[in-house]
């Protein structure tokens, strides 16, 4: 193979004495269509297979899912970006949209509603959620964010 031939896809192992780590940061932009909370979805269970943490992969998709679905929903612009950040000890996983307007209550409703649960759903399984201004890039208004513990020293 050329030089650019990489033998193993996983993160190089970074010796302690590199100094700190710096976070692994994933991004997909995605159209906003009813196909984005799979296609999010499956990009976070990919990336965290990837980097050796499986142990997240069911709560990190579940939360996605409700995040990537809230976009398509209720937020405005023709696409959405998430973005997969692990630093140790954490990982945070965030979908910014163009819509200005944030998101109301994290709240599971009474009753056999089919709508309004996902934030509740979110708040319920992630360590930490939040909202923040704009993405990185300054292309979307608002980001909506949730964060699960890593294992320490291991993985990504």
């Amino acid at each position: 193979m050329g030089p650019d031939h990489e033998p193993d896809d996983s993160p190089a192992d970074s010796s302690p004495s590199s100094g700190p780590e710096e976070p692994y940061v994933y991004t997909l932009q995605s159209t906003r269509r009813a196909t984005s909370p799979k296609i999010c979805r499956d990009f976070v269970a990919c990336v965290l297979n990837s980097v050796g943490h499986e142990d997240l992969v069911e709560t990190a998709t579940a939360c996605t899912s409700e995040l990537a679905t809230n976009a398509y929903l209720h937020a405005e612009g023709d696409s959405l970006m998430l973005r997969v950040m692990i630093e140790q000890p954490r990982l945070r996983i965030s979908v910014y949209d163009a819509s200005t307007e944030l998101p109301t209550g994290a709240y599971l409703p009474a009753g056999d509603r089919l709508y309004g649960r996902g934030l509740g759903v979110v708040a319920a399984l992630a360590d930490e959620w939040g909202t923040a201004d704009g993405d990185p890039t300054g292309m979307y208004a608002k980001g909506v964010w949730f964060e699960l513990k890593t294992r320490n020293g291991t993985g990504a």
